[in-house]
């Protein structure tokens, strides 16, 4: 019988130690979020302001953008960016549509392009090669609709692994 009584103890005290954490974690959580529907505008809960248009642009971030823009970032002007991949570690200074064609950001290359952003016609073409590559047939349409240079002409070669912002700002 205290075999019994010893293991029925055990199941408690374990269950007690495993069930004592979750449920003050489910409470706090839970307190979290009540509290991100009556405060949504809390520090805690909002998107921090981008530092810089390179990095609004690579988070995706729009409204960053649009911030930084209208505080006065000159959307024509080359921005500093660097990336593992997309730069292969360098850094670089790039025009802000070309790394957001680079860093697929749809809303953004509309936005920049609604802000006056543009590149030479080489770089346009590189640009759409890019946007097709990528499978972004939205933002390849827009460059091509809106775009000052006429349709491209045959994608340039691109050697497999080479990061696509050097291939794409390297001259013809």
């Amino acid at each position: 019988m205290t075999g019994t009584l010893q293991y029925v103890r055990r199941r408690r005290a374990v269950a007690l130690v495993m069930g004592v954490p979750t449920l003050v974690i489910s409470l706090c959580l839970s307190a979290v979020e009540v509290s991100r529907v009556r405060q949504p505008d809390a520090p805690l809960f909002i998107t921090p302001a981008a530092a810089s248009l390179a990095d609004a642009i690579a988070s995706g971030n729009a409204l960053g953008a649009y911030e930084l823009i209208r505080g006065g970032q000159d959307p024509r002007q080359p921005i500093a960016v660097r990336h593992t991949v997309l730069t292969g570690g360098r850094s670089m200074r790039v025009s802000p549509l070309v790394w957001a064609v680079a860093t697929e950001s749809n809303q953004i290359v509309a936005l920049l392009w609604s802000f006056g952003a543009r590149v030479d016609a080489a770089t346009e073409r590189r640009a759409i090669c890019l946007a097709e590559r990528l499978g972004n047939d939205e933002v390849a349409r827009l460059l091509r609709a809106y775009g000052e240079f006429g349709p491209p002409g045959p994608c340039p070669p691109r050697e497999a692994g080479e990061p696509v912002v050097p291939w794409l700002t390297d001259a013809e």
